[in-house]
């Protein structure tokens, strides 16, 4: 487990880790929601189910750019009690965290599914996005 623990944090350190004041970054925060989820693919199937069919499409595809969303659409896709849980920990209210989450999910999935499919984020959990950010960055 040290290993990953490793990982994760290289990850984060990667994409921005703290901030200058050491609070936790998106990327804690979109790690917290994917492990909440249940992983990234039942994310995706979570989002869709939620309505941002069309907007997922775009952060999945290769052969377009990733569609903005918004805070309040993720908790309408995702539910407010998700959103809020992460809020929570990260003490924060249900809003900021949703705008937040809005500004790394879509690069995140897209991270999730280098193939243009939504099939290659089934199990795609944590240790993934961790080996798949640390290949960017390591090239």
């Amino acid at each position: 487990m040290a290993l990953m623990d490793s990982l994760l944090n290289a990850a984060a350190q990667a994409l921005g880790g703290k901030d200058e004041n050491g609070q936790s970054s998106l990327t804690d925060m979109a790690m917290n929601l994917v492990q909440q989820q249940g992983g990234v693919g039942n994310l995706i199937n979570q989002l869709q189910q939620g309505g941002l069919g069309d907007v997922l499409n775009s952060w999945v595809s290769n052969q377009q750019s990733n569609l903005p969303v918004s805070g309040s659409d993720l908790q309408n896709a995702l539910g407010s009690d998700a959103i809020s849980q992460v809020a929570q920990k990260f003490g924060l209210d249900s809003q900021q965290a949703g705008d937040m989450l809005a500004q790394i999910l879509p690069n995140l999935v897209d991270k999730a599914t280098p193939n243009g499919s939504a099939q290659d984020a089934d199990g795609f959990g944590l240790d993934d996005i961790a080996s798949a950010i640390l290949k960017n960055f390591t090239k």
